[in-house]
């Protein structure tokens, strides 16, 4: 038998994987110089990896992100090794083929315990339509989520209601506003439910101001808590609120409001070893199509609000603890001042 020489034996698979690797890293190193120009006048953190998440090519922005030296990136290479992300963009990009765009992805690196940034990702194709690596940019947005995030807290805080955590009158106008515009242009129900405390003079008088407050927080908490996220809470003033049904019908809005009566009714509601009985009257009104022709939005929303709020009167004043639908009342009443004390 012949005798091969070890020189020429066929290579193992892990040769034949290396050499291919290789070849394509050597493809993406002569990508990098050919298109040096264009990486030159990235302003945002860059990087070049090949298809084993090795750092080719990389900017100073991106060494100050990941808060290592030139000469450490070159040593350390490994992508994930210098800059950890939530979500890694490199796999996917790769894989598909296609661009990729994260918004608001956390991360961290040496520099930056704690990161917030938005990453965008392109293949890097070679002649024969293989992947041969990937370019990413990073953007620091920390910062600006930083700022954002406390514009949104005092936004919250303009509009929020400090004793009961509801929205306040203003806020709740604005936003039936804006759900009624929704109601005309898709054709949806929409219903406004108006809903007092039942003798709260009687409550400050007997227990004092502070158990008022108390039972103020509790009562809307736990309108908060029967309401969906797409429904908006309001204090209407003193012990007065308002609640915006979302694509609610006349049924919907007695199905919510009783729900919540019985609820208010069977809650113990105690404030400085004070058991403080409360009870709520409710007061509801549906949007009708046939009301608004010829009237502006702001028109309909004080027209709705006014249908509740006289329902509420109503209620009020046939035994209180109880819920009436404007709908239910007799048309020459749906205009009553709502007196209700």
């Amino acid at each position: 038998m012949t005798h091969i020489p070890n020189n020429t034996l066929p290579s193992s698979s892990n040769e034949l994987d290396a050499k291919r690797k290789e070849k394509l890293r050597g493809q993406l190193k002569d990508w990098v110089k050919k298109n040096q120009l264009m990486l030159e006048i990235l302003l945002d953190a860059y990087c070049v990896v090949d298809t084993e998440s090795q750092v080719v090519d990389f900017n100073v922005a991106f060494t100050e992100l990941c808060g290592e030296s030139y000469r450490k990136v070159k040593k350390i290479a490994d992508f994930s090794s210098l800059l950890h992300t939530e979500q890694s963009p490199i796999k996917d990009v790769l894989e598909a083929q296609k661009s990729l765009r994260l918004d608001e992805i956390r991360g961290s690196s040496k520099a930056f315990p704690d990161l917030k940034m938005i990453i965008g990702a392109i293949p890097v194709i070679s002649d024969s339509g293989d992947s041969i690596g990937a370019l990413i940019t990073m953007r620091n947005v920390t910062a600006e989520s930083l700022l954002q995030k406390k514009y949104d807290e005092r936004k919250k805080e303009s509009v929020i209601d400090g004793l009961t955590k509801v929205y306040n009158k203003v806020y709740a106008e604005e936003y039936l506003l804006k759900m009624l515009k929704a109601t005309l242009r898709d054709s949806k129900p929409l219903s406004v439910v108006m809903t007092d405390i039942d003798h709260f003079k009687k409550v400050n008088d007997t227990f004092g101001h502070p158990t008022g407050d108390h039972v103020l927080a509790a009562v809307s908490g736990l309108l908060k808590d029967e309401s969906r996220d797409t429904d908006a809470v309001g204090r209407f003033g003193g012990e007065e609120f308002i609640v915006i049904l979302a694509k609610s019908d006349v049924e919907g809005a007695k199905i919510f409001a009783e729900r919540y009566r019985k609820r208010v009714e069977s809650t113990k509601i105690s404030f400085e070893g004070n058991e403080v009985p409360v009870r709520v009257s409710i007061g509801t009104a549906t949007f009708n199509q046939e009301w608004a022709p010829g009237m502006d939005l702001g028109s309909i929303a004080k027209e709705l609000v006014s249908k509740a709020d006289t329902a509420l009167y109503f209620a009020k004043a046939n035994g209180r603890n109880q819920v009436c639908q404007i709908e239910s009342l007799p048309s020459e009443n749906n205009n009553r001042d709502s007196n209700k004390k």
